[in-house]
């Protein structure tokens, strides 16, 4: 079992993880996010996507 100590420390770089990417990306155009860059088709916003890094909680209710 992983104690609660370490679980929030993983989390916490997590979060620092996916901060850093989002800052790295903030201003690219929408078009630039999403356009592929290789030939699999891999695009900026698939890497955010499907980051590891765990997403901020949304509101069920709107």
């Amino acid at each position: 079992m992983i104690d609660d100590f370490a679980k929030a420390y993983l989390h916490d770089n997590l979060r620092w993880g996916r901060a850093s990417l989002l800052a790295k990306l903030d201003g690219v155009s929408e078009y630039d996010a999403r356009r592929p860059l290789t030939t699999t088709g891999t695009n900026l916003l698939g890497l955010v996507k499907h980051s590891p890094c765990p997403r901020p909680a949304t509101s069920a209710a709107s």
